[in-house]
């Protein structure tokens, strides 16, 4: 009887830290679904940012080109010297 009470001590035991270890396993994958979606979120941002810096480099770069022809159209002031 004494043998029996303790396999089934054992057994429930058993059975009572597997439910935890299962409860912290789901615990940990929720948290990390959570992290997961936060970097999403901040990747999104950056490439908005990227892709926003990218047109205004593109924009400045036309700006100078349209100087740049201005300036090279314009007649030297410093032939007469």
């Amino acid at each position: 009887m004494d043998e029996l009470f303790r396999m089934a001590v054992i057994q429930y035991g058993f059975a009572g830290l597997s439910i935890i270890l299962l409860s912290f396993i789901f615990w940990l994958v929720r948290q990390l679904i959570m992290l997961l979606k936060e970097n999403n979120k901040v990747i999104s941002e950056n490439t908005a940012a990227i892709n926003n810096l990218t047109k205004n480099s593109i924009d400045q770069l036309k700006l100078q080109r349209d100087i740049s022809n201005k300036l090279l159209s314009r007649p030297c002031i410093a032939k007469g010297e």
